[in-house]
């Protein structure tokens, strides 16, 4: 294969041979950086992200720091339900509350029609603003949440460790979760194309929630909407890098999809994922999946090594290609050095 792009994400997303490893990290804008935490010690989360110059600025934050191949913009995946007429708050220490909960065809009813307004349409100004300042090799990336994972923010009102409000709406009124799961899978589309109008050049899709279904489930009721959901982004010629959670089931179901990238969460190797999706008529390029807490907690020897093993681990496999990146965000304990270290050490291996 031959070099045909100098950005490297992009080219390993078609499956052509990049000029370099390509390389980027999940909220790689965010609490671990100081001039993040000067900004949220005047603003809100909310402000950063329905303000375009804000979330244009935090989106680069990470780039004036670190050698990256791409910019992911800076906003969350609950844009959504709050632009479907749902309350977003985020309470200190408390995660994101949405208000009311939909528990019933009532609620759902009672929600809005999509419409590209307020925080998305802002999402779509802050990624006008950052284009332009990406350097020729930097890849522009939008993002959402897939509707599963998003529904489940909007039914519980929260975050939840047993899901147990999903769980009874989903075997009591399975009508009712379809409809509101296509309701999502409607909105995300045309806020995706949004981003792409904007300048967005390929797109994440995250279903962090999608292995709390069991696999009968997950197949039966959940991912159908998603499947709907890639194909038309398919369609529509918009790339996709899509992370089906944690679930080893949710790997082989994804295969089938058509996701030109799936991003592997650093609890199932590389090798593993490879198994599962082999099964299926499509090996995607494959993204990850270092754990993001060795950047906290690893020292040099440590973070060198196991970046080293996972290049090594991908090489192995003759994928259509590589993007490095760890397995789910990074978090607020993330040493700045540590990142470097695996910078550099990512930038002295040939692809």
């Amino acid at each position: 294969m031959t070099v045909v792009s100098k950005k490297s994400i992009l080219s390993s997303a078609r499956g052509e041979r990049p000029w370099r490893y390509p390389l980027w990290f999940l909220r790689q804008a965010g609490r671990y950086l100081p001039e993040y935490r000067a900004l949220r010690a005047e603003h809100s989360f909310l402000e950063l992200c329905s303000n375009p110059r804000l979330a244009a600025e935090v989106t680069l934050q990470p780039l004036k720091r670190f050698d990256l191949d791409g910019a992911i913009i800076f906003s969350d995946i609950l844009v959504i339900p709050h632009m479907l007429g749902q309350e977003l708050s985020f309470g200190p220490g408390e995660g994101p509350q949405l208000s009311p909960a939909i528990r019933d065809r009532s609620a759902l009813r009672r929600l809005n029609p999509p419409k590209m307004t307020g925080l998305l349409a802002s999402t779509a100004a802050a990624i006008r603003l950052v284009r332009p300042q990406l350097a020729d090799h930097q890849t522009m990336i939008g993002f959402a949440g897939a509707p599963a994972t998003v529904a489940c923010y909007m039914i519980e009102g929260q975050g939840s460790s047993s899901f147990s409000a999903v769980k009874e709406l989903l075997y009591t009124d399975p009508g009712c979760f379809s409809e509101l799961l296509d309701l999502i899978m409607e909105a995300t589309f045309s806020y995706l194309c949004l981003q792409v109008e904007a300048g967005a050049e390929i797109v994440m899709l995250f279903d962090s929630w999608a292995g709390q279904f069991s696999t009968r489930d997950y197949k039966a009721l959940v991912a159908p909407a998603t499947q709907t959901l890639l194909k038309r982004l398919k369609e529509a010629q918009i790339p996709v890098i899509f992370y089906p959670g944690q679930g080893c089931h949710t790997y082989a179901t994804a295969g089938e999809f058509g996701a030109e990238v799936l991003a592997i969460d650093w609890r199932f190797s590389l090798s593993s994922a490879a198994q599962f999706l082999q099964k299926s008529s499509l090996l995607p390029t494959l993204q990850g999946n270092l754990d993001p807490l060795l950047l906290s907690f690893g020292d040099e020897s440590q973070v060198r090594a196991a970046v080293r093993a996972l290049m090594d681990e991908a090489r192995t496999l003759s994928l259509p290609g590589h993007i490095f990146n760890v397995g789910h965000g990074l978090t607020p304990t993330t040493r700045i050095e540590a990142l470097n270290w695996a910078i550099a050490e990512i930038r002295t291996s040939s692809v």
